[in-house]
C-alpha cells in the first residue's frame, strides 16, 4: 500500500511538483502490482484528501483555515486518519482480493468538486 494524494488527479498550482512525486507514487503502485501480481502480492495505492493531522494544521492554520480548506470540498469537511486507516484496512483485506494496481481516493469529493 502507497500514499499517493488527491494533487495527483487535480491540479494545485503552488504544489505541482508535489502532485508530481504523487503521481510518481502511483505509477510505482501500477507498475509494482503488475510485476507482483503473479506473486500474489497486491499493491494499490491511496489518495487522500484533506485529512485533520498535525501536518494539516500547519497547512491551514486556525480555525478560518480549516474552514477555507473545508469550503472547496463538497459535502465541506475534512477527513481523518480513522478514515484512511479503514480504507487502507479494506484494501489489505480479503474482500479487496481483486483489485490491484489501483489509486483509492478518499476525499470526500475534493478531486471532482468545486467551491461551494
Amino acid at each position: 500500500m502507497l500514499n499517493a494524494s488527491w494533487t495527483m488527479h487535480r491540479g494545485m498550482a503552488p504544489a505541482a511538483v508535489y502532485a508530481a512525486t504523487r503521481a510518481a507514487v502511483h505509477n510505482l503502485a501500477r507498475s509494482l502490482g503488475a510485476d507482483l501480481a503473479h506473486e500474489g502480492i497486491r499493491v494499490n495505492s491511496v489518495s487522500p484528501g484533506y485529512i485533520r493531522t498535525p501536518m494539516y494544521d500547519t497547512f491551514a492554520p486556525g480555525e478560518s483555515g480549516r474552514e477555507a480548506t473545508a469550503a472547496v470540498v463538497p459535502a465541506g469537511h475534512y477527513g481523518t486518519p480513522g478514515d484512511i486507516a479503514q480504507t487502507v484496512g479494506f484494501l489489505l483485506s480479503p474482500q479487496a482480493h481483486y483489485i490491484v494496481g489501483q489509486d483509492l481516493v478518499v476525499d470526500d469529493g475534493l478531486i471532482m468538486g468545486l467551491p461551494r
